[in-house]
């Protein structure tokens, strides 16, 4: 025996399975949409701070701490840190003490002996000469059963545990960095909705100034009924678009309320002071796309799952040999099958005594020679599920590749229609004031104001709508690039 178990473990540290490599994934030299206005140098770990609003930047700190999903992810992390601990305890025996205490009826017709006539001693045998009536067995201490790893089934194992572990820390990076963006997203929801609400409200009060002017000219003949159905209709149409815009304000505020793990009531009032759409610095810190291999956490993240399914292949490989382990190193009591060191002793006064004391030691091995196919079987299903998380890792850096280019194209193509429409505003903010002059020295009727007035509006409306866009198309590209990268 001294010599098998040094001669068995000279074979611990061989592992049957394939050998995990990254695999090499051909990324393009640079982005179809080509980044502007790039600073390298800039810190942009808490992008949400390039928006220099200070409401915002206290909701993401309240996020961090009370965000259910974020909590959620986190408490995954531990989950397959513990998982990955029970793995890694394989390597090793394992060890539990036992201690037993049995009083047992021993039947006197089980082998039954005639009697002497002793009939004192007959009675107090239960009735034969050679049998007790009663059993009592006392037994303390260890068991230890140990299957050796000679194959890398446990380390196999083990790995693919860590893999995982470390494939679920990115999944949390992935939630947080989709958390942060919605709740910088629907923070711009709520500030564009509350400018659209506010002009919303100013076109109504033209709408009923303009159908004013015309009831006085109808009253006196000037206008006609037609004019002022038509009108009607306009200012009905305005009025009813502000309950929309009402209740889309108020979900929206219900969202974001959910995102900071508080229950809605209560927070509308932090949304009493209106305030302008947060505009971004317009930096856009890309880089090559060879670095969203290691900014992209959901691709790290497929990264770690190839990983521990090209263990987990290696685990099931080693079903195809034998399993040799130290049956049983069993101190006493709960000895399962194999050898045995301890106290037994059918008097309590006696278990310590060294003649109570006994012990055996063995070794086994089994080897699975026939089994129809279904260590095979196993084999081939982890193999498949390995071909499916690498082409899954692959459709994920694809799939990255597609969210930057979007957000991209998305950005910049704002960025242009932004402008286009600010230089709108501008015009119809300058034949407002020209309109506005032109009445107050009778070259202009009240109607033709009003009416310059409403363009306005539309194209501030319109405008509002571009500044959200641009705002969520930049939190996208954060999202895109890797979020927190930092």
């Amino acid at each position: 025996m001294k010599y098998i178990v040094p001669f068995l473990f000279m074979f611990s540290g061989c592992m049957v399975g394939p050998k995990y490599q990254k695999p090499d994934i051909s990324m393009p030299a640079e982005f179809e949409e080509n980044a502007r206005n790039i600073d390298a140098d800039e810190d942009l770990s808490q992008w949400w701070e390039q928006f220099n609003d200070p409401v915002l930047d206290e909701l993401i700190a309240e996020a961090l701490i009370a965000n259910y999903d974020l909590r959620i992810a986190l408490e995954k992390i531990e989950q397959t840190r513990a998982q990955y601990r029970i793995e890694r305890s394989h390597l090793w025996p394992e060890i539990d003490l036992n201690a037993t205490a049995t009083r047992t009826r021993i039947s006197q017709n089980l082998f039954p002996v005639p009697s002497t006539g002793n009939a004192a001693a007959s009675q107090a045998t239960g009735g034969s000469s050679f049998l007790p009536g009663f059993l009592n067995i006392f037994q303390v201490g260890f068991d230890a059963i140990w299957e050796l790893d000679f194959f890398g089934k446990f380390r196999h194992a083990k790995k693919a545990a860590h893999y995982i572990f470390e494939a679920t820390k990115e999944d949390c990076q992935s939630v947080l960095i989709s958390m942060l963006s919605e709740v910088a997203v629907n923070y711009m929801g709520i500030r564009a909705l509350q400018a659209k609400i506010e002009l919303a409200k100013e076109k109504v009060q033209t709408d009923e100034e303009e159908l004013a002017i015309a009831d006085s000219l109808f009253e006196i003949g000037i206008d006609n009924e037609m004019q002022i159905t038509t009108l009607i209709s306009k200012l009905e149409t305005d009025r009813a678009a502000l309950p929309v815009l009402e209740t889309s304000l108020k979900q929206t505020v219900y969202a974001l309320a959910y995102l900071l793990g508080r229950q809605p009531e209560g927070l509308m009032e932090m949304f009493e002071t209106v305030r302008p759409i947060p505009t971004g610095s317009g930096k856009v810190p890309v880089g090559l796309p060879s670095d969203l291999l290691r900014r992209r956490p959901d691709v790290r993240s497929a990264e770690r799952q190839l990983a521990s399914a090209t263990e987990q292949v290696g685990e099931a490989i080693a079903d195809y040999f034998p399993h040799f382990s130290l049956t049983g190193i069993s101190f006493g009591a709960g000895n399962r099958g194999g050898s045995s060191i301890g106290y037994e002793s059918n008097k309590l006064n006696k278990l310590f005594k060294s003649a109570s004391r006994m012990f055996s030691f063995g070794m086994g091995m089994n080897w699975d020679l026939i089994d129809f196919g279904r260590v095979r079987g196993k084999v081939d299903v982890q193999n498949s599920i390995q071909r499916q998380a690498l082409m899954t890792y692959e459709q994920t850096v694809i799939s990255s590749l597609k969210d930057v280019e979007s957000a991209l194209v998305a950005y910049f193509e704002e960025e242009n229609r932004r402008e286009s429409l600010m230089q709108k505003v501008e015009a119809d903010r300058r034949t407002f004031e020209i309109m506005v002059n032109l009445f107050n020295v009778g070259l202009a009727n009240e109607i033709q104001v009003l009416e310059s007035q409403r363009a306005l509006i539309d194209s501030e409306s319109a405008f509002v709508e571009s500044e959200q866009s641009l705002a969520g198309d930049l939190i996208a590209i954060y999202k895109a690039i890797g979020g927190n990268w930092n």
